[in-house]
């Protein structure tokens, strides 16, 4: 396997965001004049409207050392930080950042508040192994597609298995949580081996998972 890019690394402390405000002294302005002071984000909250946090109050193109910040959501259910490092980095950036707003604006903010976490990880790779071939009866199934489309489109079109996903009755929580999926990378030919894959997993399980796939699959 050749690792290609990480796409999103997202790290998502669930924290109600009222409770970071016990002493009700935080007022939103000063808290972006100062986020935009420290980290540089090129778009953020400026009408009043943009300070909606169910919708999400939003802050892009930030940067803290070398890693870019991609962008900062704050909710009333949480907030969450994407880089395209890893999970790892977003992780560190975002308690970082909430120990700075301790001691900056007297955030009510404690590690332990953050009792549930969510992760997303989407990454791309290249592999010679056929990362898709998980079943024979796929292939049988392609050739059959395969024939019949010829014969009815009058072009030969060569089907072969694009995609696997792993996902959980969305009906058993209220809050989001991103799937499992492999697939052939979108806009690139499938002879260049290029794949992609989502993950509500820290980066680093994530690239573990899909080489444990590539071994399985290589035997």
């Amino acid at each position: 396997m050749k690792r290609s890019a990480v796409l999103l690394a997202r790290y998502y402390g669930l924290i109600q965001i009222e409770d970071l405000n016990n002493e009700g002294s935080l007022y939103y302005p000063d808290i972006v004049a100062a986020l935009v002071e420290r980290y540089g984000f090129l778009k953020f909250p400026q009408k009043i409207e943009d300070f909606d946090e169910v919708k999400g109050i939003e802050f892009v193109g930030g940067k803290v050392g070398k890693y870019v910040i991609e962008k900062l959501m704050l909710f009333n259910s949480g907030i969450y930080i994407d880089t395209q490092s890893s999970t790892d980095v977003s992780e560190a950036i975002w308690h970082e950042m909430m120990d700075w707003a301790v001691g900056k604006f007297g955030l009510t903010f404690r590690p332990e508040m953050v009792t549930r976490a969510a992760y997303v990880s989407n990454v791309t790779f290249h592999s010679d192994v056929p990362m898709l071939a998980v079943n024979p009866v796929l292939d049988n199934i392609a050739k059959r597609v395969s024939d019949e489309v010829a014969e009815n489109f009058k072009q030969v079109l060569e089907f072969e298995p694009a995609s696997v996903a792993l996902s959980f009755d969305s009906l058993s929580t209220k809050f989001g949580v991103a799937g499992f999926s492999l697939q052939r990378r979108e806009g690139v030919a499938f002879w260049e081996n290029k794949y992609f894959s989502g993950a509500p997993l820290k980066t680093s399980v994530h690239w573990e998972l899909l080489e444990e796939w590539e071994r399985a699959l290589a035997t």
